[in-house]
């Protein structure tokens, strides 16, 4: 008997998920077809990506249709198709993600990599299974009993391996999700909107589903397998919709992986004797910090010398990175002129230190004096 049994499911149950599954994906693959995108280079990878992502789609759209066509039972434990399908999802989702922090990543070598043991485990299954059979494991007793075969050897090493892809490519993304900050940080004053808070949280959407997959390799019924077909219906969708957004925001943060400088013009640049004094003196006379939108290809213009440069000058000189630098500025700027202007409201002086937003304004204030701007007004303003 199973530890753990859950009744049968009607077959109308069993058509409409899976059908809505097979509709979800085909949709959302039209749609990385034909999405029509801006003329940029830069946007390369990202196509490729669609093109990637719809043909991965309608690979499980048809395998869903032929699971729906034989009407193959799922509940087999750990099965190897389950675990292939698993590890092939957690690849693409990665790739797919990773690819909208940093569109250098060389995401062919890192497909190529991660595809071979996968290809490997299935190659060496089917040849352990035509000798000692492929067992069809409904519950955890027949799991036990069948432990000695062969083929349940190479499951296990699968679902370790897919356990260990999880974590690697965790701590992957987080890495991929740090250069990525430290390169917008170290060109944009304003940031607040290109840390793509959207994909990290997309992220973490696709490892829980990556771990709920690696679940449903553990039920006993078809219901939860429907369940779990369900929540990656869903899932898909949201992610679909979530990745055609991308364009409108890589236009924003291009400049900071494609330096609008050509290469000759930075090089001649870099070579000049620079006095570092001098140029931070420029910079606070000119008040240059609270141009709206300053950048450090802007300021690097303003300054006559290459970006690179400036960005190194600052890092080594300032100790802190671009963004941390010029909010720096602004707050103190920011400090006596909230004291000696009580009448201006906390919008006009976070507009005539830089900022866009107040919101910004006051978390970067927070962030630097631990005081909020009306606070720091209100204990400074009397004395």
């Amino acid at each position: 008997m199973p530890l753990f049994e859950m009744p049968d499911v009607s077959s109308n149950a069993f058509i409409y998920v899976n059908t809505a599954f097979v509709v979800v994906c085909i949709a959302m693959a039209v749609v990385f077809m034909v999405l029509p995108l801006p003329s940029n280079a830069g946007l390369k990878k990202y196509r490729i990506s669609l093109w990637f992502l719809a043909a991965t789609y309608l690979l499980l759209a048809f395998l869903q249709i032929i699971l729906m066509i034989f009407r193959i039972s799922e509940v087999n434990l750990i099965s190897i198709d389950r675990l292939t399908i698993a590890s092939l999802q957690a690849i693409l989702f990665t790739i797919a993600l990773i690819t909208l922090l940093n569109p250098k990543f060389l995401f062919r070598r890192f497909l190529s990599i991660h595809l071979i043991p996968v290809i490997t485990l299935n190659i060496a299954y089917q040849a352990i299974a035509s000798i000692w059979g492929n067992p069809i494991i409904a519950n955890m007793n027949q799991l036990i009993h069948s432990a000695w075969n062969p083929a349940i050897w190479i499951r296990e090493i699968f679902v370790i391996f897919y356990v260990w892809q999880l974590v690697h490519f965790t701590r992957l993304f987080l890495r991929q999700s740090r250069i990525h900050e430290s390169e917008v940080d170290n060109y944009f004053a304003d940031n607040i909107r290109l840390h793509l808070p959207c994909v990290k949280f997309n992220y973490f959407a696709s490892l829980t589903i990556g771990i709920v997959a690696l679940l449903s390799c553990f039920v006993f019924s078809e219901l939860w397998l429907l369940v779990f077909t369900s929540v990656f219906a869903i899932f898909y969708m949201g992610f679909g919709m979530f990745y055609i957004q991308y364009p409108s925001t890589f236009i924003q943060i291009e400049p900071a992986f494609n330096p609008q400088s050509n290469g000759i013009d930075e090089m001649i640049k870099g070579t000049k004797q620079v006095d570092w004094d001098e140029l931070k003196s420029r910079i606070i006379a000119d008040k240059y910090y609270l141009k709206a939108g300053v950048n450090i290809e802007d300021m690097a213009h303003y300054l006559n010398i290459g970006r690179t440069r400036l960005s190194m000058l600052i890092n080594t000189e300032e100790a802190m990175n671009f963004n941390s630098w010029i909010n720096l500025l602004r707050v103190e700027d920011a400090k006596n002129f909230l004291i000696d202007n009580p009448e201006i409201t906390l919008m006009e002086v976070a507009e005539l230190h830089g900022y866009t937003e107040q919101s910004n304004f006051s978390r970067q204030f927070k962030l630097i004096t631990l005081e909020s701007p009306s606070k720091w007004r209100q204990q400074y303003s009397g004395k």
